[in-house]
């Protein structure tokens, strides 16, 4: 029987007393490659002679990651192949990003998150770079294979705070022309919007054919409204507040957003984007799996 204790790591509440990023990334990345092995992988016969199952501390770069597609087991190639990409990961760090429940901030959780996928992809060799996306305080680390990319990677996660808002098109425009064809962008967002500025970026990345996934975080809170009686609401980004009958709105607030987000969906899929939701209480395994599906469509 397969145990999930390897998981237990992987909990947001937990990483959050781990206060070094590098130990919070490899803490996620050995549970995750470790908790995949619990149990033993029948019906793998001689013609699979050239692998051998995953060890914690084998180079993740010799991980076969379209066996792990066929069999959700990982297996190291006896002889490497060299298939490495550049990976760059765009992460939103507007005001909004401020939000917290039970403890748990979203850029803490898009931290995380963000940290550990950047961890997953140096170690397999591949080239990684960093974009925070704000209008007031943006930063950019362009991509590098080299071996201090990832303390540079780590360092500009650690340095950045939620403020302002996503910027204007304009403001980004110098990274889209430095983004060549077929580069998988990871994209980390609340994806709150004021006039499909999010969206329309992301279009534009998917039209200079790159592989892209889009994580969207919210709070469970911001999805099932389990607020009580009569409170003021702030928006954290532009200040302004409502007053809100949590029971009156609550009908009409989980329709309008569960519409919502069935056409992002919609709209992400006419468009060829991988896009998955996460709330803050969720175990980052999830989006490592689906970063790894995404992954693949490279090699």
């Amino acid at each position: 029987m397969t145990t999930v204790s390897a998981y237990r790591f992987i909990d947001p509440h937990i990483l959050a007393a781990i206060s070094d990023l590098q130990l919070l990334a490899k803490t996620v990345v050995d549970g995750f490659m470790l908790g995949a092995h619990q149990s033993p992988l029948s019906g793998v016969g001689l013609e699979f002679n050239q692998y051998r199952s995953y060890q914690p501390g084998d180079d993740l770069r010799r991980v076969d990651w379209k066996m792990y597609a066929r069999s959700d087991r990982y297996y190291v190639r006896e002889a490497e192949i060299e298939t490495s990409i550049t990976v760059r990961f765009l992460l939103d760090a507007s005001a909004s990003m401020a939000h917290t429940e039970n403890g748990t901030c979203k850029l803490d959780y898009a931290r995380f998150l963000v940290a550990s996928l950047g961890y997953l992809a140096h170690q397999q060799g591949e080239a990684i770079g960093l974009e925070i996306l704000t209008d007031t305080a943006p930063s950019q680390l362009a991509p590098k294979r080299e071996p201090q990319q990832l303390h540079r990677f780590l360092h500009e996660l650690e340095r950045c705070e939620p403020r302002g808002a996503w910027p204007k098109l304009q403001q980004w425009q110098r990274f889209l022309e430095t983004v060549q064809r077929r580069e998988m962008i990871v994209v980390v967002s609340d994806l709150h919007e004021y006039d499909q500025e999010i969206t329309a970026a992301l279009s534009k990345l998917r039209a200079r054919k790159n592989e892209v996934l889009l994580i969207q975080l919210l709070g469970r809170n911001e999805i099932d409204f389990h607020h009580e009686g009569y409170l003021t609401f702030e928006d954290l980004e532009s200040g302004q507040t409502v007053q809100v009958d949590t029971a009156a709105a609550r009908p009409r607030y989980v329709s309008a957003l569960q519409s919502s987000l069935q056409q992002l969906k919609r709209d992400m899929h006419d468009q060829d984007l991988a896009c998955e939701l996460f709330t803050l209480d969720q175990p980052l395994d999830f989006a490592l799996r689906r970063y790894l599906t995404q992954r693949l469509k490279l090699l």
